[in-house]
This record gives C-alpha cells, structure tokens and sequence, in this order.
C-alpha cells in the first residue's frame, strides 16, 4: 500500500535547485518516489545536482524572474514529463542593507527573483494544468520566510518580498482552489545553509549564541525544510491549502534575533 506522503507517479519542478535549500528538496522528493525537475540559473551546477540525483531527476536552466524563460521550460515539460503535479518556488535572493543604504536596483532585484519569480511560476503552473483534459489535483509550495512573519533588521528589501509571497500564496490559494490547485508557504527560520551560516555576508553573525536561545536549542537543517515540502506536495495533506508553516525551531514564539559576535569573540 502506497504510503500518504508518497510522491509516486508524481512529477515535481523545484525552482532554485542546483545547490542548498533546493537541492535538499530535490533529494526528498526522489527520495520519496517523485520525478524531479531541477531548475536553475545556474546550468552546470544544476545539471551536476541532477544527475547526481539519479534517473528520476533531470535539469533545465531556467532564469526565474523572466518571462520567456519560464515559457521555454513549459514548452518542455509540454514535450517531455508533461503537466507536472508539484510545483515548489525556492529560487530566492537575499541582500542584507539597511534601508538607509539599500539601492533601488537591490530591492526591485529582489522582488523579481524572490516575487516576480514565484509569480511567474504560479502562472505557469497554471497554465499547464488548465490545458489538461481532465481536472486534476496540484499543489504549489512557495518557499518564503520567518522573516515574511516578523521583521529583522537589514533585511527591509527580503522582508518585504518574503512578506509579498505569503501573500500572493493566500490570493492564489482562495483563486485557484476551485481548479484543485492547493497552494501554500512554508516559512524557514534559521536553517544551516548557503544563504545564512555559508554566507560571507553574515560572517559576523554569532550564530552559536542565536540557535542557543531558540526553544528547540539548535539549527534547523536543509531536511528539516525538505521534508515539510514533502508532505505539502503529497496527499496527505490534501485538505491544505493557504497556509504559512514555518519550519523555525520555535523562532516565530519567541523575540530573539540574532546580534554580532562581541569584539574579541572567534
């Protein structure tokens, strides 16, 4: 008997794919029996990714925040894997700036990856399934953020596009419910990855001292994100739909944020 979080027969594009957040997803979902399409700007780490992924994964290129690149990867799922059941917008950007020195490019930057580009997949998802013959269930898992919950110090520009992905998932949800396309966010919080601990940017961040004061005591792992998008993308959660899940150790309960390391502190 096929299990409820089973991805079997299923076909998923994961956005953002060639390395960190996405490539985990990716990992899961041909873990749990899915087909997998790895996307990316970043054509040769995503191909490398893919293939080491397997035979149910392949690789296309794919720039999220532009139109004609998103039409050219519906044209190949119209000619390869078909209308795929999943979709999981993980492709994302973040620039750390207070707003005094932000520029307007970083931010409109920004909001066409992290927005524009969850957008954009949520019209071609669609797209796809409504010339379908038969009606047929979809999910859509769109990757935002704790900080799409609560604010942060120089993050206004990843505030406000994480925030605006929350959002454009309640709108599609309500929307696109009648089409049995379920669509919802999942909000990490401080996950070890390329984007926070693996980022040169937040290299003085003490990140000892912040997971320490988080309920569950630790970092989150790339997993522990992935396997959220596994059950999101699977039956069993079939009467979800508009939902924000953060996978956050307890962060969004509490009112601790992180601080830099004190002078003389490795």
């Amino acid at each position: 008997m096929m299990l409820p979080h089973s991805l079997t027969g299923k076909t998923v594009v994961v956005t953002g794919a060639a390395r960190g957040l996405g490539a985990a997803i990716a990992e899961a979902c041909v873990r749990h029996g899915a087909t997998v399409v790895l996307t990316d700007v970043l054509a040769d780490e995503v191909r490398a990714t893919a293939a080491a992924l397997g035979e149910r994964a392949s690789a296309q290129t794919l720039d999220v925040s532009d139109p004609d690149s998103w039409q050219q990867l519906g044209a190949v799922l119209r000619n390869g894997n078909g209308c795929p059941d999943v979709l999981v917008n993980n492709a994302g950007i973040v620039q750390p700036a207070a707003i005094a020195d932000i520029s307007v490019a970083d931010l409109r930057r920004a909001l066409d990856v992290n927005v524009v580009g969850t957008f954009l997949g949520i019209q071609t998802f669609v797209e796809l399934h409504r010339e379908g013959h038969e009606r047929r269930p979809g999910s859509i898992v769109n990757i935002a953020s704790v900080r799409g919950i609560i604010g942060s110090s120089r993050a206004a520009g990843y505030c406000a596009s994480k925030f605006a992905v929350r959002g454009l998932t309640k709108a599609a949800a309500v929307e696109l419910g009648p089409d049995g396309i379920r669509v919802n966010a999942i909000c990490p919080g401080p996950i070890e990855s390329d984007m926070s601990t693996g980022n040169p940017q937040f290299a003085a961040m003490d990140w000892d001292a912040y997971a320490s004061r988080l309920p569950l005591g630790h970092m989150g792992r790339p997993v522990d994100v992935a396997d959220a998008v596994v059950w999101l993308a699977s039956d069993a959660s079939a009467f979800v739909t508009g939902i924000d899940l953060p996978v956050d150790g307890g962060l969004t309960a509490t009112s601790h944020s992180i601080e830099p390391k004190r002078i003389g502190q490795s």
